[in-house]
């Protein structure tokens, strides 16, 4: 049976770790098979609202002005067809971990590091995210199916981690 951690706080007051968890349910006489979190590869990933896009000339890319809020305002080079002033979506800070996609934009290859770098002569520092890209799919957050940027609630601050926005901060109890 999967058990969400979230699932069993609604039945139970738990202020301990799911480590500990699992180790008292095992004390009980349940077998946890597996421990299972969720965003565990997905580091340094907070809510960005573009600011500012501009047609780089030539390309499908933009070159965009990102404030990701605490962390700063940063330029950042976009290839998604549905990047636009205003919107707020997940930006993987340089130094974050996100996966990466094969062409389909689906398949997972593996994880990857963010890095600094240029695209087409423009200084990038960052990148804005797919729902893919940080593992969140279409039962996780409304939106994050689609080919492109995930695109979050203008409401949301900027520069907040996007774990517990998305639940990227669940844990899975195989039991």
């Amino acid at each position: 049976m999967l058990a969400p951690l979230s699932w069993i706080k609604e039945y139970v007051d738990i202020d301990i770790t799911p480590q500990e968890l699992q180790d008292k349910l095992f004390s009980c006489g349940f077998e946890v098979e597996e421990l299972y979190e969720v965003g565990k590869d997905i580091s340094k990933v907070v809510v960005g609202h573009v600011l500012t896009c501009e047609a780089i000339p030539d390309t499908h890319l933009h070159v965009c002005q990102v404030d990701c809020g605490e962390h700063g305002q940063f330029q950042i080079c976009c290839g998604a067809d549905n990047v636009k002033v205003g919107i707020k979506a997940p930006v993987a800070l340089v130094g974050a971990t996100v996966y990466a996609t094969a062409k389909d934009h689906v398949t997972i290859e593996g994880v990857m590091t963010i890095k600094a770098g240029k695209l087409r002569g423009y200084d990038s520092f960052g990148m804005l995210c797919a729902g893919g890209e940080i593992g969140v799919t279409e039962e996780m957050y409304k939106g994050a199916s689609y080919d492109g940027l995930l695109i979050l609630d203008s409401s949301l601050e900027n520069g907040a981690d996007i774990k517990p926005i998305v639940g990227l901060d669940e844990v899975i109890f195989d039991i």
